[in-house]
């Protein structure tokens, strides 16, 4: 029997079938899994609170690294102490992998840090990885960063992909009405200005959108070009929804648009290619990993026209349209179900 030992987090705005955390969830029966939960937001009491933020700036080089990765990183080490481990996981390295990497590991204990985190990110904390002398393998989620981490810590880079659930997210096949509808989903690194001048230019238009945005609740918007908006007739706002409220606005959509900022993975493009969904996104190094030609039409980064012109090629060309959709499942299926995935991972594991 193979084990494992995982520093998780399930971090509240991702549903069950979402996120990294749902890896652990397909791996195969020879492996043994152990694990440690994280809540990166946990509050606690003053004086604790400081004595370990004080243990987190010993430790940690980024504000990620605060008191919750000191408490959850402890537990960890105090758990390998006390049972024998073929393998650590950190699923997220950014805000939990500190002290172990300042101490000495057993040695028949291998470690793997997986990376959520863009490359331009790690540009302003390349100190970071000083302490990666007990890392056996470092998880990118991109060739873009693996390339990147083997720059910096040589030959210690894997890039295995971003999973998604296949079973739960998949295409319903309703049949579409004049109306392209698009969807828009998530928070994190999303350009949110773009997105709203490509709405506010494609509502003026001749042709018939209908956006549905899944965002932060509309008291929570302060930006005024997106409080203008939800005003459009043609505008649907969605917020703390459930994973099923969510599918069901996938699979009423024709495509996926999610202009960008940054990227590593996105859970949102994964999901709507499960969907069989077009995607209009934008030109980013790390997108290439999930996306091509077949599946997708990119834009320049901040460029609104970009995308409207990508939209209304899919509103006045459905049998492109349609391939796209047929492709963007199949890519899913057959490149980044979470069954391949943990495969892959598990193998990886196997070779420290």
């Amino acid at each position: 029997m193979f084990k494992v030992l995982a520093l998780r987090e399930k971090f509240a705005h991702m549903s069950n079938v979402s996120g990294y955390d749902a890896l652990y969830k397909h791996f195969p029966d020879d492996v043994a899994l152990d694990s440690v939960f994280g809540n990166f937001k946990r509050m606690y009491p003053r004086g604790v609170g400081r004595l370990l933020l004080t243990a987190a700036k010993m430790a940690g080089d980024s504000s990620f690294y605060n008191a919750n990765s000191v408490h959850t990183e402890s537990k960890l080490f105090a758990k390998q102490l006390r049972s024998k481990y073929n393998l650590i996981h950190y699923s997220y390295g950014e805000p939990y992998y500190g002290f172990l990497g300042k101490i000495k590991k057993k040695k028949e204990t291998a470690i793997a840090v997986t990376h959520h985190q863009p490359v331009t990110w790690w540009n302003g904390h390349e100190k970071s990885l000083k302490k990666y002398s007990n890392v056996d393998a470092v998880i990118a989620l991109s060739e873009y960063d693996a390339e990147y981490f083997n720059s910096q810590i040589p030959g210690k880079a894997v890039c295995i992909p971003h999973g998604v659930d296949v079973g739960f997210y998949k295409p319903d096949n309703k049949k579409r009405g004049d109306v392209l509808r698009v969807v828009f989903s998530g928070r994190y690194l999303r350009d949110m200005a773009t997105l709203a001048a490509v709405i506010k230019k494609l509502s003026a238009s001749a042709l018939a959108f209908h956006f549905d945005i899944v965002y932060l609740p509309k008291e929570e918007v302060w930006q005024s070009y997106l409080i203008e908006l939800m005003a459009l007739p043609n505008v649907k706002w969605h917020s703390n929804i459930t994973e099923h409220e969510l599918l069901n606005l996938y699979q009423q959509a024709d495509c996926l648009l999610i202009p960008l900022e940054d990227c590593t993975a996105n859970n949102a493009i994964l999901e709507a290619m499960a969907c069989g969904l077009p995607i209009v996104s934008t030109d980013l190094p790390a997108i290439k990993t999930y996306l091509d030609d077949s599946v997708s039409v990119l834009g320049r980064k901040e460029n609104a026209d970009d995308l409207c012109d990508a939209l209304i090629m899919l509103h006045n060309n459905e049998t492109k349209r349609a391939a796209m959709a047929l492709n963007a499942r199949n890519k899913a299926v057959n490149q980044f179900g979470w069954d391949i995935i943990a495969s892959k991972t598990i193998e990886l594991f196997k070779s420290l």
